[in-house]
């Protein structure tokens, strides 16, 4: 979230080596914790990462509430601020945009409401939890982070509804079609139907685009900010015992989102005398999202169904109505306060309709008017009633893979391709979580809602979604690619993310007849693109015969598409490729490229294979320009500008110099001095398209920031669960100067993994206070 936090300044020089020092958490010795009801321990080894040992599973719950507070309680505090649309309380004028949205969408209602109707042990797992956060608050001598000392921030006790809204975070962030909506929409305007549909290449046959409601440019809602944009991404593949050398089933997964510093993840091993759990968390979570326990093993990937709807609503004469089937009908109201650090609070008041919120509101904010009309979102994610905490918690404690098929009948939103792996050698998937049916319509644009004719009719059962056990050849696999054939019978998606990275693992799944947990942890960082396998030798066809050839055209011809950080190539053709879908699509989009562009290399393979109308530049009369001749003069820019920045010999360039991850301190990293040691950038493989993701978005400038990737690996070994391995992309703390606040980089770089059972390097004993 983007924020200056003027106020920090106070903690410069040798103020803030102190302040940071002092909020290091207690890890050695005794405590008194009135949350615990009996004794239990925390032995964290050489990365910090901590095994947490409890006699009852209540216990276990606070325990590992107390943990992540004691470490990430920053990030957690900003994540239930961002939830509940209170982060202008806290970063002034810069958060009031972004509190607009939650507010608006209601996500803390919608969370908080979805508590009571949770199973018993799921909502007693959320109060030990909470109960367990709130002990850290109430430590005796506690320092809290410098970033809430400095802003004078007094933490409220923890509720269970903060640990559930991040779901409803997630659900939006992992299921958002919904701005590809507006643009076709915006493109339709501009472009025939036709034209629209080539911009998103099917590897079948081309979804047709219609659109069926006149709309007015005013009642498009914004484009959400980045802290609500789609982040969809993620590797995982399961092998049956005959296909691994372990002996048992292997299980691995990398899932992608954005990168910031901490990452998102916390590893954590947590035992009671009845159950055992190891794996990835999320702070303010009190569940393990992917992982194992003595029996199971799962992880996930985001299924990229289509679960919203944007609907475009008629108002009545009475502005304060809108039209139904059955009539008009008054808007939903309420109003929100929202408060503003240094300035005055900011009034809002938010429509509903039976579709859902009124988002297109958010645009009166900017001075936009939509007479006649509003757009509603609908959205799986924000159901009152959501039983997907109920599902996680079943899945964490279920004993087999039979289990986990039960448990994840209760999953709701986001949609994820759920694997797992047991003990005895079964494997298998369930694309879990609703899909609407709709009456009409495809999902690809604005509907109308008044004639209730794309209204959703309910949803696709659950034995019918996407599913299956181990197959006979042993390996199950998903890298967001399709998880239905084209004849299935219900609409999950309308498209499908390009098959890149899912061809690359086919192929190194199918290259040995059993695979070790190494074979897995390689693949995991491999970095051959097959985007730029299939793409650039038609980009190189495509340039006139007549060019002499160049250094530049040499060293992409003797490319092996592998994106090393040591290497020009990739430099090369991240420019050339920038450059080339500019001149290829631009002049068509109009204002509406800079919102399309971004990994739209299936749309320059058609472009270049079949429709070359796309190369006319429309800026000229007479003349009709050709491929070749826009990517000849794509390539002279590409080298022009490189060769300005790294130098007048290509083979000098290094993809490292312009694609380093950008693990940005979302608070601290914003700031003068502390920014210094708060964020990291290594140079990193990969990119777009490679199994080690690590995406970048094209733009002006020379920059490929990687921005997008596996913050997490894991690679479970179903025959030895206790050695299964993990690592993440930086540590386990969120202090700047804890040991443990980058201590994993060099591994996750370098595609090393680590065993969560370390030797103990700190022992921290707690008792009930009686």
């Amino acid at each position: 979230m983007p924020a200056t936090l003027a106020a920090v300044a106070v903690l410069a020089g040798g103020a803030v080596w102190g302040v940071f020092q002092a909020s290091r958490p207690t890890v050695e010795g005794s405590l008194t914790l009135g949350a615990l009801e009996g004794p239990a321990t925390v032995v964290r080894d050489a990365h910090g990462i901590p095994t947490l040992t409890a006699g009852t599973t209540r216990d276990a719950y606070a325990l590992l509430g107390f943990v992540h507070a004691q470490d990430r309680f920053l990030q957690m505090e900003m994540m239930r601020r961002l939830g509940a649309g209170r982060l202008a309380e806290v970063i002034g004028e810069r958060g009031v945009g972004i509190d607009r949205w939650s507010r608006t969408l209601g996500l803390y209602r919608r969370a908080n409401a979805a508590v009571a109707g949770l199973d018993d042990a799921t909502q007693e797992a959320l109060a030990a939890y909470a109960d367990g956060v709130n002990a850290w608050l109430a430590e005796s001598g506690q320092v809290l982070p410098p970033a809430l000392l400095a802003l004078g921030v007094a933490p409220e006790p923890w509720r269970p509804a903060d640990s559930l809204v991040w779901q409803r975070l997630m659900a939006l962030r992992l299921a958002g079609n919904w701005p590809d909506e507006l643009l076709r929409a915006r493109l339709l305007e501009r472009l025939p139907p036709d034209r629209v549909a080539a911009l998103w290449p099917e590897d079948d046959d081309a979804t047709p685009v219609t659109l069926p409601v006149p709309l007015r440019e005013a009642a498009l809602p914004p484009a959400p900010p980045a802290e609500f944009a789609p982040t969809l991404a993620s590797n995982v593949w399961s092998l049956a015992p005959h296909r691994s050398a372990t002996g048992g089933a292997i299980l691995a997964n990398d899932p992608h989102l954005g990168f910031e510093a901490p990452i998102l993840w916390y590893l954590a091993t947590v035992r009671t005398p009845d159950w055992e759990l190891a794996g990835a968390t999320v702070p303010g979570v009190p569940f393990h999202l992917i992982g194992r326990n003595a029996g199971l093993g799962w992880g996930i990937t985001t299924t990229h169904a289509d679960t919203m709807d944007l609907f475009v609503e008629t108002l009545a004469d009475d502005s304060r109505t809108y039209l139904t089937p059955s009539g008009p009908r008054p808007f939903e109201t309420r109003d929100e306060l929202i408060k503003v650090r240094g300035g005055e609070p900011v009034a809002l008041t938010v429509r509903e309709t039976r579709h859902g919120p009124v988002v297109s509101d958010l645009a009166a904010f900017a001075g936009a008017g939509a007479p006649g009309q509003v757009t509603a979102l609908a959205a799986t994610a924000l159901r009152p009633r959501d039983r997907t905490p109920d599902a996680l918690y079943r899945l964490n404690h279920a004993a087999d893979a039979a289990a986990a098929h039960e448990a994840l009948r209760l999953f709701e939103a986001p949609m994820q391709n759920v694997f797992f792996a047991d003990t005895a050698g079964a494997t298998g998937f369930v694309s879990a979580g609703l899909v609407p049916v709709r009456r009409a319509g495809d999902g690809t644009l604005p509907v109308p809602g008044a004639d209730g004719s794309h209204d959703w009719t309910g949803f696709v059962p659950y034995d019918d979604l996407p599913q299956a056990t181990t197959p006979p050849a042993g390996v199950l696999m998903n890298a967001n690619n399709r998880v239905v054939p084209e004849d299935y019978p219900h609409l999950i998606a309308a498209e499908w993310p390009a098959p890149w990275r899912a061809v690359r693992a086919e192929a190194l799944l199918a290259r040995k007849d059993r695979h070790g947990l190494s074979d897995s942890a390689a693949m995991q960082v491999d970095a051959l693109s097959t985007a730029a396998q299939a793409l650039l030798p038609r980009m190189l066809a495509a340039l006139p015969a007549e060019s002499a050839p160049s250094q530049a055209r040499a060293l992409l011809a003797g490319w092996d598409f592998r994106e090393r950080a040591e290497r020009p190539e990739p430099l090369l053709f991240a420019l050339w490729l920038r450059e080339a879908e500019r001149a290829v699509f631009a002049d068509d989009l109009g204002p509406a490229f800079d919102d399309w562009d971004g990994e739209r290399e299936q749309a320059m393979l058609a472009a270049l294979a079949g429709d070359a109308s796309w190369c006319d530049d429309r800026g000229t009369e007479g003349a009709i320009e050709s491929c070749g001749a826009l990517l000849g003069a794509a390539l002279d820019r590409a080298v022009a500008a490189g060769s300005a920045r790294w130098g007048e010999d290509l083979r000098s360039w290094r993809w490292g110099d312009a694609h380093r991850a950008a693990f940005v301190n979302r608070i601290y990293g914003m700031l003068p001095v502390v920014g210094d040691f708060a964020n990291r950038r290594p140079p990193l493989d990969g990119g777009n398209h490679t199994l080690l993701r690590a995406g970048w978005r094209s733009g002006e400038g020379l920059a490929f920031d990687a921005v997008h990737g596996a913050g997490l690996r894991m690679v479970l070994d179903m025959a030895q669960p206790d050695r299964s391995r993990f690592v993440i992309a930086t540590g386990q703390s969120e202090n700047p100067l804890s040991p443990h606040y980058d201590d994993q980089m060099m591994l996750w770089l370098k595609g090393e993994l680590l065993e969560l059972d370390g030797e103990p390097v700190s022992v921290l004993r707690l008792n009930h206070d009686d």
